[in-house]
């Protein structure tokens, strides 16, 4: 019999109740087990994912090779920040090798970062950029116009914690961008097919596929909850960089994708 590795006792939003709902296969371990749980009050999955350290894993490649889709990515969520908010101080919270950095100062932002991974962070350090090499913790201080956690959350083991520590380095007139992997009606009902949620390795279609990486997966009432944990207000507006989620079809299907916008008070 796999392993298994141990589930949350609670939920890591709410603090609700939490059941066993399904186990997933490792797929950088075939001989562990994951198993996932979720919680009935606001609707959020959770697990321990699999062994994995971030943290001197070589991304560069990764990076390098999506470098110019990342950077126009990035040109059209400061587009749609700057609608509404003058450039002023940037910083990215899990800031990978630093095109959002680079794409903020060219519009006339003033932009830092933190990055855990140290070849990634390294790399950026060497082309100029202002990136620590850390995480965030309450030790950390600044206060930012805008401030970016793009698809970071999922990641952490303490999102609540996580997100609270970000919003404390938030000006009160600016604004907190968060990016999640998608769960809504749809991705829930594929996840209930087992096929998909071991076997289809598209992310738009299972949002389960990174089980080794990915440990909370939030919907609305999730996303919804963890910002009032962290004093925050959940803006209705949604964006998208790309054309085929940001439009009045999908909005009216009541599907997820994109960016969340968060402000203080």
């Amino acid at each position: 019999m796999s392993p298994r590795m141990d589930l949350p006792a609670s939920c890591r939003i709410c603090a609700g109740p939490t059941r066993h709902v399904f186990d997933l296969r490792s797929q950088r371990h075939p001989d562990v087990t994951v198993p996932v749980v979720r919680c009935g009050r606001c609707d959020a999955y959770f697990s321990n994912g699999g062994p994995v350290n971030y943290d001197d894993v070589d991304l560069t490649g990764y990076y390098l090779q999506h470098a110019d889709l990342i950077r126009a990515r990035y040109a059209r969520v400061f587009e749609r920040v700057e609608a509404s908010l003058r450039p002023g101080r940037f910083f990215d919270i899990g800031a990978g090798m630093g095109f959002s950095l680079e794409v903020g100062q060219a519009r006339g932002w003033c932009s830092s970062g933190l990055e855990p991974n140290r070849a990634l962070a390294q790399h950026a350090q060497a082309r100029g950029l202002d990136i620590a090499n850390q995480y965030l913790d309450e030790q950390f201080h600044g206060r930012y116009d805008f401030v970016l956690v793009d698809n970071v959350l999922e990641h952490v083991p303490e999102p609540s914690l996580f997100l609270r520590n970000a919003a404390r380095v938030v000006e009160p007139s600016g604004v907190l961008v968060v990016a999640v992997p998608p769960l809504d009606w749809l991705r829930k009902a594929l996840a209930a097919i087992p096929y998909v949620r071991n076997r289809v390795t598209r992310p738009q279609l299972n949002v389960f596929g990174e089980v080794d990486e990915h440990l909370n997966m939030l919907g609305r009432r999730a996303r919804a909850a963890i910002a009032r944990g962290a004093g925050l207000r959940l803006s209705p507006l949604r964006f998208h960089h790309s054309p085929v989620y940001d439009n009045a079809a999908v909005r009216a299907l009541g599907l997820d994708d994109g960016y969340y916008f968060m402000h203080t008070g």
